[in-house]
């Protein structure tokens, strides 16, 4: 798929996406509708099945004067589109009683908007006017309401009662996952059964008739399949589902992740549930947080991942789709380096067996990775562990002896995630 963007600074060019994932969500399309309408400048964009600057509804279905306007001018139609993304994101995120004043609100809206038809020679501008007010009046509505949401869903873990009394105001399907959650992992938040069950189908609902719907119904049915697993998976589904309801733009700013909380509090159910999934590009979309601190920021782990660069970058053009899933599982695992450290004091490290992932980079055929990439991964691992333990030591509170032994277990797996990943790709094909 080609994408022709605008850069404000080095004017169009061309970029290649493997997806249409990230450019068909809101966050995306926002972006780009921003940059084309500031510039002045509206072109064909060749992506997925459906026209980023498409109106948000059926054009050929159009009847009025006004829907005709919208459809036939590029800049109404993006404009179309951007308002009622606007509008979707503020619905998906306002209390019931909140939400139905703005359908009402909207549809009033909608009439005046319609008025411009009275005057046909000046039809465009003032389309152009009044759906850039509502657009701005929507987005601002849209910014207070997830923030508002965000925050209730970060008291969770302070006080799981009041949360709850609260999300029970919301009907969106984010906001009954998330009490699903409180009834299965959070006994004093009083969700009773019913109530439970209720929001479960609401949220199941959510889903759509979409292939994480599919999966999850699946899922449910394996008998392996535990009841914390099943709550955590819904709730994660429901969180990444559509961009549209959570990782939007909302005023310039990017959506922050309110349920960071849950990896701390649930475990390893959370790690394995919120990272990799499908196998397949949807996982680049998994809703896993930012590693906590700046563990993985610091000169030596930079220098090791330098180091992997030219040999994992050379397996990956041969892994499709599913290495998604093994980046998401990356992801996960700086996640949890950072904030659950004391997990790899759980596991021996592999220090003296030739199995060992210093043993088997060293025992590397120098025709698919030269030795003297090879070398500089083992000696950056080294520093990686000496940073790794003093981090342990200084932020974590960890003995000497104890963050030795955590900081040798974090480099093997990290050594070993990426050793997988290249062994599962055939480096000597050309």
């Amino acid at each position: 798929m080609i994408l022709i963007k605008y850069d404000d600074k080095k004017g169009l060019s061309l970029m290649l996406h493997s997806t249409c994932n990230y450019i068909c969500s809101s966050m995306a399309k926002r972006r780009i509708f921003s940059s084309f309408i500031r510039a002045g400048v509206m072109l064909p964009l060749i992506m997925c099945t459906a026209p980023v600057f498409a109106a948000s509804f059926d054009c050929e279905k159009a009847e009025s004067s006004i829907e005709h306007a919208i459809c036939d001018t590029t800049s109404l139609s993006a404009l179309d589109s951007s308002l009622n993304e606007s509008y979707q994101i503020a619905m998906s995120n306002l209390p019931t009683t909140q939400a139905n004043e703005l359908r009402t609100a909207q549809r009033n809206w909608i009439k005046q908007r319609n008025g411009c038809a009275a005057n046909p020679d000046r039809l465009e501008s003032c389309l152009q006017k009044s759906m850039e007010q509502r657009d701005h009046e929507l987005q601002e509505i849209a910014g207070q309401a997830t923030s508002t949401l965000d925050n209730i869903i970060r008291a969770i873990p302070a006080n799981p009662a009041i949360a709850a009394q609260k999300l029970a105001l919301y009907r969106g399907p984010l906001a009954s996952a998330w009490l699903v959650y409180l009834h299965q992992f959070e006994p004093s938040s009083q969700i009773t059964d019913a109530e439970a069950a209720q929001r479960y189908q609401q949220a199941v609902k959510g889903l759509g008739s979409s292939w994480a719907g599919e999966l999850l119904h699946d899922i449910e049915k394996d008998p392996a399949t535990t009841k914390n697993s099943a709550t955590l998976i819904l709730l994660r589904m429901t969180i990444e589902q559509n961009e549209n309801h959570y990782r939007e733009i909302i005023n310039g700013k990017e959506r922050e992740y309110a349920h960071c909380f849950i990896f701390k509090r649930q475990g390893k159910a959370a790690y394995d549930t919120f990272g990799a999934l499908y196998g397949s590009s949807l996982d680049g979309n998994a809703p896993i947080c930012s590693p906590q601190g700046d563990l993985f920021q610091r000169p030596a782990w930079k220098q090791l991942n330098d180091a992997m660069a030219t040999i994992v970058d050379k397996a990956s053009l041969n892994m499709g789709t599913i290495r998604s899933a093994s980046y998401a599982d990356w992801r996960m695992f700086d996640l949890r380096v950072t904030l659950s450290p004391r997990d790899f004091l759980k596991t021996e490290p592999n220090t003296t067996t030739a199995n060992s992932p210093e043993s088997e980079i060293q025992a590397w055929n120098d025709k698919e990775w030269p030795k003297q990439e090879r070398d500089a991964v083992l000696n950056a691992a080294n520093e990686a562990r000496k940073t790794t333990a003093q981090w342990l030591v200084t932020e974590q509170h960890f003995t000497q002896a104890d963050a030795e032994k955590a900081a040798n277990a974090i480099v093997q797996d990290w050594l070993t995630m990426r050793l997988n990943f290249i062994g599962e790709s055939p480096l000597s094909d050309e």
